[in-house]
């Protein structure tokens, strides 16, 4: 009787386990490290979060920067993009107010503007939702290896719909990857690599040196802009 009540239990776990999409991860057979769920729970609690963003498509549409370093709030957000050392250009994102102000430091200007008339492409500014959007689509468990020193594991998707382009632009090919920190549960790296429009279009990058839950002072995402910078909002 013992028995048979043990094996219910068992059974009625993985039903569970299987209606909430995380049996592949956390089943029996499973000798992963990461869970994913509890992944989602960690991005999506911390406080604040810092990482790098580096571009490898061929049609960059960042300006021909090296790199971009992200700073992102619950309630603000900061690019700052990199040439070699210096920061020549800046965006400040207030998801409150609803505006972007960008600032042109090669051009000594400024343009404030609405998220609605700011074309951004935040697929790889935002981590949290975007480890959200790995699990909600298809994808593969990939062989644990380490990345910046760190083991992970991670998943990959190819997709199509993980892009969210739209039908004037229809997706070519996704090739999308997040590794995941098997001892802190963090996301480690995300690599992303969109070909669209029959290969006119090719969205690329590589999102990696993440500091996660941090507090971040909020003086950090009052916009600076020097008094000789031109104003150039339409």
């Amino acid at each position: 009787m013992k028995s048979s009540t043990t094996k219910l239990a068992a059974a009625a776990v993985v039903i569970a386990l299987v209606v909430l999409g995380l049996f592949e991860f956390i089943g029996t057979g499973s000798t992963s490290g990461v869970v994913w769920a509890e992944v989602v729970q960690k991005v999506q609690a911390s406080r604040g979060v810092i990482f790098r963003g580096r571009d490898t498509a061929m049609d960059s549409q960042d300006g021909g920067s090296d790199y971009i370093m992200n700073y992102l709030s619950s309630t603000h957000s900061r690019l700052d993009f990199y040439k070699g050392d210096e920061i020549f250009k800046t965006i400040y994102d207030d998801f409150n107010t609803k505006t972007v102000i960008l600032v042109d430091h090669s051009h000594k200007s400024y343009v404030k503007m609405t998220f609605e008339k700011m074309q951004q492409n935040h697929l790889l500014s935002d981590p949290k939702s975007l480890v959200q959007r790995f699990l909600s689509h298809e994808h593969r468990e990939l062989e644990p290896k380490t990345v910046e020193g760190v083991l992970c594991e991670g998943i990959e998707t190819t997709d199509p719909t993980f892009d969210e382009s739209g039908p004037d632009y229809p997706t070519d090919s996704v090739m999308a990857r997040i590794w995941v920190s098997v001892e802190t549960g963090y996301p480690v790296q995300f690599e992303i690599d969109i070909v669209r429009n029959n290969g006119e279009i090719r969205i690329g990058g590589i999102v990696d040196q993440f500091q996660w839950d941090v507090e971040l002072d909020e003086s950090m995402f009052e916009p600076n802009i020097p008094p000789d910078y031109i104003d150039i909002s339409p």
